[in-house]
């Protein structure tokens, strides 16, 4: 992505570059004689047009600043540019700023004890390789950041512009930039610092000009809020409200035409698919040549739930949906009239219902606590001293359900004990969440007179719609991931 970028800006700079000179020849020519014809003169006008409203021509997405000190590394490394040429250039500022303000953090943990800081570091590498690139003690997971890239080709051969190298610089005004680096939140914030529908008073100009707009880790920036790209992606390719000294000579006729839309490349990417990531991807992806869509299929033998290693029995329960719209309160609905009554007759403990939806997590917290059902609940929003307090209530049983949504899991990869009946009320967009839980049931619930038993065995409980497809694929494999959303049973066993 970021050689494809780069080559992107560097051919349209060259361009402009090749035509600069041409316009400077003419101009500077004196004898009449030697001048083209007024028709050969507005047939090569027309081929001048190069340029569009703004300098920006690429828009990148990021969603934390780790993950953009990556990509400007890259690109750094590709204009073998990672090191700065000149030990006292003007740059090394930048540079140096640049990896102060997004790179990797510093650990001070001079003050721990050696006991201390090695079960903090067995803590940290529990939560798998995945979490400590994102959100590990030295990752910045800071995702409020924009960041202006500029390029300027520096000619190695007077014949030949493409035997040139490129200077690139960093923090530069997003107006004087050709590359704009940033996360949905900052750059939402920076186009509109009161409120998205404002348009009267917003900035917003520099992006009346792009080209190429790459959403990367589209999966990251689900979990953390989607609303951000949605709001961002309709701003893109506007006609600008003031000229910001444009050239209308040199403007490429589909941008005055209003046609910019047609003429961008969205490329987005992620570890999964999403009906909301599709969506998204179909509804604001318009260009001429139409859309390319690359998934990967999930043979059985790869599916995550070879990954279970306890003998559990593992019942998929299809509940009925009529829209997608009413996924989520059809699941709600069916659990509390199905499963819920089955768990207060049984005075079943140690049920933990994973909930990947925030919206659906409060839409059962309200129905238990207007039922007066005993539960605590884990969320990504809840303080350490709750968290804490209610896992060991429920550990001990003093709380029979736990409710933990999934973007809690997510950021912060909680090692949940206790668990002996686990219900998912919904399928989790990560696969790899389904075995880690189901391989956590037991632990913890060895024979101690501070924790309340059932006699119950271990059991797993997943309630998904057709809805959840791609989710599901990834957790059962493609082949059976189709019989269980066609097919005409609504409950399927796994055993391990």
């Amino acid at each position: 992505l970021a050689l494809h970028a780069l080559q992107h800006v560097l051919q349209s700079r060259a361009t402009i570059y090749q035509h600069n000179q041409r316009i400077q020849a003419l101009e500077d020519q004196e004898d009449e004689q030697q001048k083209v014809s007024d028709n050969d003169n507005d047939e090569e006008e027309e081929s001048w047009r190069d340029q569009g409203f703004t300098r920006p021509t690429v828009l990148i997405l990021l969603p934390t600043r780790s993950t953009c000190h990556d990509f400007v590394k890259t690109l750094l490394s590709l204009l073998q540019q990672d090191q700065p040429q000149q030990p006292n250039s003007r740059d090394d500022d930048a540079r140096d700023r640049f990896d102060q303000e997004y790179g990797p953090l510093q650990v001070d943990d001079a003050d721990m004890d050696e006991n201390a800081r090695v079960y903090r570091q067995k803590a940290i590498q529990s939560k798998g390789s995945d979490w400590h690139e994102l959100f590990g003690e030295t990752a910045n997971d800071d995702d409020d950041f924009k960041l202006g890239l500029s390029l300027h080709p520096k000619r190695r051969n007077k014949k030949s512009v493409t035997e040139s190298t490129c200077d690139i610089k960093l923090y530069s005004d997003f107006y004087k930039s050709d590359i704009i680096v940033a996360s949905p939140l900052g750059l939402k914030i920076s186009v509109t610092p009161e409120s998205i529908s404002e348009t009267s008073d917003n900035d917003a100009d520099f992006l009346s000009s792009i080209e190429m707009c790459i959403v990367h880790r589209s999966d990251v920036l689900l979990m953390q809020n989607w609303d951000h790209v949605m709001d961002l992606l309709p701003l893109l390719n506007q006609q600008p409200k003031k000229t910001n000294d444009t050239d209308f000579s040199r403007v490429r006729p589909y941008l005055l035409a209003g046609q910019a839309a047609q003429w961008r490349q969205l490329i987005m990417t992620s570890q999964f698919l999403d009906p909301l990531i599709l969506s998204t991807f179909k509804r604001f992806s318009e260009n001429r040549q139409g859309q390319v869509r690359i998934r990967r299929k999930t043979p059985a033998e790869e599916a995550n739930v070879t990954s279970v290693l306890l003998p559990v029995r593992q019942v998929f329960q299809r509940v009925s949906c009529s829209t997608i719209a009413n996924q989520g309160a059809d699941r709600v609905r069916y659990f509390v009239d199905s499963v819920l009554p089955q768990i207060q007759r049984h005075k079943q403990h140690h049920t933990m219902i994973f909930i990947p939806s925030y919206f659906d997590f409060i839409s059962l917290r309200n129905i238990l606590l207007k039922k007066e059902v005993e539960f605590v609940s884990v969320t990504e929003y809840a303080r350490t001293s709750e968290v804490s307090r209610g896992r060991a209530r429920f550990l001990q049983g003093r709380k029979p359900i736990m409710l933990y949504t999934g973007r809690a899991h997510y950021f912060l990869r909680h090692q949940i004990k206790g668990i002996r009946h686990l219900i998912f009320l919904g399928v989790p967009e990560e696969a790899s969440f389904y075995a880690d839980h189901v391989n956590l049931l037991n632990e913890g619930l060895e024979k101690r007179d501070d924790i309340i038993m059932d006699d119950g065995l271990a059991s797993c409980l997943v309630l998904y719609t057709k809805y959840d497809s791609y989710a599901l694929e990834r957790i059962v494999g493609t082949a059976n991931c189709s019989r269980m959303v066609r097919g005409e049973k609504s409950s399927f066993i796994f055993a391990s």
